[in-house]
């Protein structure tokens, strides 16, 4: 049995539409979400022309050929203005703030044949730069998680060089404190009166001398 999509998935995340003509996977404030062509292009406002919907993301336009929306961040061809020098005087405003009532990807359904959608060569348009706005978007969060990715692996080569470094070091350490320790308290090999070697180690240990002893040549004998 086939799996039925999930209410959310067939769902804008933004304008919440159900089941729109098609959804875009792209990235969207930090997430990845499913928005329908309209918030696409809503919510990209300077990767396209919002008259002949070409788009210019690897192409900006160059000064002399644009008009800047002065209301929103929209950028226009100054050949699609039809009149850019009234435009360009009193202040250009691109459809969308032009016009309270404008909406990208306006379809209408057909309700005599099962509620159809007719797309003709404007909606077309609308679409495939919606496309390529969210494919574009999906590559560029594909590079910039492969960047950061090979950062992290490098931070984690480099944390793990300093940690062997910081256990050699400690290493180190313990075995010159081990050293001292065993050079501090070495046995002592001692020999009997015929001055033959007992084959006996012992540690030497000196007793403190009390200064009221009665009997000197004891401090003597223990001192030699």
């Amino acid at each position: 049995m086939e799996e039925q999509p999930s209410e959310s998935s067939r769902r804008c995340a933004v304008c919440a539409a159900t089941l729109p003509f098609i959804l875009h996977l792209l990235p969207y404030r930090g997430l990845y979400r499913h928005l329908c062509t309209t918030c696409v292009l809503d919510s990209h406002p300077g990767s396209f022309c919002p008259i002949c919907f070409d788009v210019f993301l690897h192409n900006p336009l160059p000064p002399h050929l644009r008009l800047l929306c002065s209301k929103c961040p929209s950028i226009s061809h100054l050949s699609c203005v039809r009149d850019p020098a009234a435009s360009s005087s009193s202040g250009y405003l691109c459809p969308l703030c032009s016009n309270p009532n404008f909406t990208f990807f306006h379809v209408t359904s057909n309700h005599a044949n099962n509620n159809s959608i007719e797309i003709n060569l404007h909606l077309a348009k609308q679409l495939v730069a919606a496309v390529t706005i969210a494919s574009e978007s999906i590559y560029n969060a594909a590079v910039m998680d492969r960047i950061n990715a090979e950062i992290r692996v490098k931070e984690a080569l480099l944390a793990k060089e300093e940690a062997a470094q910081a256990l050699d070091r400690l290493n180190n350490l313990l075995n010159n404190q081990d050293h001292q320790f065993a050079s501090k308290f070495s046995p002592t090999l001692f020999s009997d009166a015929s001055g033959n070697n007992t084959g006996e180690n012992r540690v030497h240990e000196a007793k403190p001398c009390s200064s009221q002893s009665s009997d000197a040549d004891d401090c003597d004998t223990l001192d030699h």
